[in-house]
Formats: C-alpha cells, sequence, structure tokens
C-alpha cells in the first residue's frame, strides 16, 4: 500500500464523517494465558466459544461495512480461532482495509506463522501488522502473563516470522510493551532489550488501563508514562518508508495526547469512539470502545461516574448495558443501522459533550487520524529525515 492510496483512504473518510473507517473486532474472548495487566479479563474467564461469530456472519457484516482504514482482531488471543483466516476474509476483502493489526501473545507459533503467511501472500497490498505482546524478559514475562515458557514462545514466534519477511514485503512485525505498576522498575531494560535484541520496525509501550486482573497493575503514573515516551521519541527506530513514518509519527502524537488527556484529567480532543471508532465483540454486540460499556468504569488512576443515561438490561444480556450500542445479529448484521439507532445517538451524544475520558490508545488514534489538519501536520513531520 502506497503513501498515495493511504491518503485517498483518509481523505474520503473526512468526506464522510458518519462513517466509521476503524473497526476492532475482538473476534474471540477465549485467551491461553492470564495476565496480570488485562482489563478484558473477566471477558477471557467466562468466554463462551460457542456464541462467536461464525465466517458466515462476517460475510454478512462485510456486505455493510463502509471502505476501512483500519481493521484490528483482537481478543482473548485472537490465534485461539482455528478460522481466523476465514473470519477475517471477507471483511478484508469487502472493506478493503489499508492496515489489518493483529496483536498476540505469541505462544501458538506455528498457527499464528501459518496465518500471517496465508493473509500476506493471499492480500499482498494490505499492510499486515503482527504485534506480538512482550512485557519482561525471561521469567519476568512469564511471570506476568501467568503462563511458563511464555517468553520463549513469543521468541520462537518472532524468529519463525522474521524468516518470512523477505519474502512478504507487506508484513510488518511490532512489538507491543503494557507500562503497568508491575513491571515499571524494569521498563527501560525491557525496551532496550526489544530495541537491541528484536529489532522490531515498531516498538509502542501501552499505558496500563481499565480494571485489571491484578489492581496493581494501575499503581503506575502518567508522569513514568512521559518518561517512557521521552525515551520511545528519541530512540525507538525511525521507519524508512512514508507509510511506516506516518504511522510512527502517528504513534508520537497518540502518546502525547493521552499525557494530555490523563494530566488534565479531562477530554482534550472530541472522542470520536462509536462514529469512527467502533468496537465488535465476539458475539456480535457493539459498543463505542474498549472501556465505555458498564455503568461505572474505571480508566487508568481516576474514575468516573455514568448517571445520564438510564440502565437497559435485555434477557440476552447480563448487568447493566446502557452503553451497548446495539447487537449485529438484531440488526440484519448491518453496522450502519446500529449507528442510526436512537440508543447510538444517545451514546454519542454523552461522549461528545465531554461526559468521559480516558488513555484508550485506539480512541486516541482515530481521534487524531480522522481530523485533516491534525493528520496534515503528522504528515508533515512524516517527511522530514
Amino acid at each position: 500500500m502506497s503513501s498515495a492510496a493511504l491518503a485517498y483512504r483518509l481523505s474520503s473518510s473526512w468526506l464522510n464523517p458518519n462513517a466509521s473507517s476503524y473497526l476492532i473486532y475482538f473476534v474471540t474472548a477465549a485467551c491461553n494465558a492470564k495476565c496480570e495487566s488485562c482489563f478484558y479479563w473477566k471477558e477471557t474467564d467466562s468466554a463462551s466459544p460457542q456464541n462467536e461469530l461464525t465466517p458466515e456472519e462476517t460475510a454478512k457484516i462485510a456486505e455493510h461495512l463502509p471502505p476501512l482504514v483500519q481493521l484490528t482482531l483482537s481478543g482473548g488471543e485472537p490465534f485461539l480461532r482455528e478460522d481466523l483466516v476465514e473470519l477475517v476474509q471477507p471483511l478484508i476483502e469487502k472493506a478493503a482495509p489499508c492496515f489489518l493489526s493483529i496483536p498476540t501473545n505469541g505462544i501458538l507459533t506455528e498457527r499464528i506463522v501459518k496465518t500471517a503467511e496465508t493473509l500476506a501472500t493471499r492480500y499482498p497490498r494490505l499492510r499486515l501488522n503482527i504485534e506480538l505482546s512482550l512485557d519482561g524478559i525471561g521469567q519476568a514475562h512469564d511471570q506476568l502473563r501467568a503462563r511458563p515458557g511464555a517468553f520463549e514462545n513469543l521468541m520462537a514466534t518472532w524468529r519463525a516470522l522474521k524468516s518470512l519477511q523477505p519474502n512478504h514485503k507487506n508484513l510488518r512485525l511490532g512489538i507491543l510493551t503494557v507500562l503497568s505498576g508491575l513491571n515499571r522498575g524494569d521498563i527501560f531494560e525491557t525496551l532496550k532489550y526489544i530495541k537491541g535484541e528484536l529489532k522490531p520496525e515498531r516498538m509502542e509501550v501501552l499505558f496500563a488501563r481499565g480494571e485489571p486482573r491484578n489492581p496493581a497493575a494501575i499503581q503506575v503514573s502518567i508522569d513514568q508514562f512521559k518518561e517512557v515516551n521521552d525515551w520511545l521519541e528519541k530512540e525507538s527506530p525511525r521507519p524508512k518508508t512514508l507509510v511506516d513514518r506516518i504511522r510512527w509519527s502517528l504513534a508520537e502524537e497518540k502518546r502525547n495526547l493521552i499525557i494530555n488527556t490523563v494530566s488534565k484529567n479531562q477530554m482534550i480532543l472530541p472522542c470520536l469512539a462509536g462514529k469512527k471508532l467502533v468496537v465488535l465483540e465476539p458475539d456480535g454486540r457493539v459498543r463505542p470502545c474498549e472501556i465505555l460499556s458498564s455503568r461505572e468504569s474505571r480508566i487508568s488512576n481516576f474514575k468516573f461516574q455514568i448517571s445520564d443515561l438510564k440502565s437497559q438490561t435485555s434477557p440476552n444480556r447480563s448487568g447493566p448495558d446502557n452503553f451497548w450500542l446495539g447487537s449485529l445479529r438484531e440488526s440484519d448484521y448491518d453496522l450502519r443501522r446500529i449507528l442510526r439507532s436512537e440508543q447510538a445517538k444517545k451514546v454519542l451524544s454523552f461522549i461528545e459533550s465531554g461526559g468521559c475520558h480516558c488513555s484508550y490508545e485506539c480512541a486516541a488514534l482515530a481521534d487524531l487520524a480522522f481530523r485533516p489538519k491534525r493528520m496534515f501536520r503528522i504528515f508533515l513531520r512524516s517527511l522530514l529525515p
């Protein structure tokens, strides 16, 4: 994918502000690790694979999707879906995303490598980003993942994926690290190891958020995240291609936006979650973002109360779901129909009024990427040597 193709897709999205351009699809809630910093652990511990969307259903969903800039397959562990290629195929072929990103814990080496090779071969114009999660070195990583051997599995996966790259120029490899209260003391040692030993095209640090399995995970300050951000700006490898430099600069702006949001304890840019960014759950339910779904949500190191929308329940759902936008299975698999609903209007009104703010990276990314003035500035920075 060229920079011109990316610019065309972004400009088309800017001209259609009500069309979603960034879809995060949790393909499964199941996981083969029990990470201490996971904000999704309640879902993974109670995962019901029998309720997951099927490839036949994603084909129906794809018929109603607009062209996408970004498609992310998340979880749980996405590669636990043995039918992952079949599941995502209609989404790629109908929505034609510029980027397909798949974060993974790297444990299922053979399946990850086989799937990556299949997707990279079948869709040579698709920028395929496989992003492995590494939170420590050796046993420290295993302990944070509560999975003996996880580090060695990840390293084996990394080496195997690297061996694919000479024949697949559209395959990009990254390392994601969560900065938490559990690894903050070793974070720079970990980052230096990643840069020096793994040499990824992209390395990124996420700020622990939500209500993690181990509450100590969110005992980390925004000042510590700022120190990490300063290190990344100086030390992370600057990509060679223009498209990769645009993503690099965008990530830098995103981290700064998160720092400002948390430091000032307020929404800095009007959030586009539920509008340009949409999250799809394994069972077909839709929500505006990974954070906003319950009546009371813990975000990073602060809390907000939600009182102006009444809790809604239905026989098919448990607990408060006042921020669910709807269910694709109940809406003929038409995302546009859900986003035009009265429920969606109420949720978007709440978000746009500044009713919440958070450190959610994907929302921050969308807030920047889908604003022309911001992206123009980022594009100009990317042109610098």
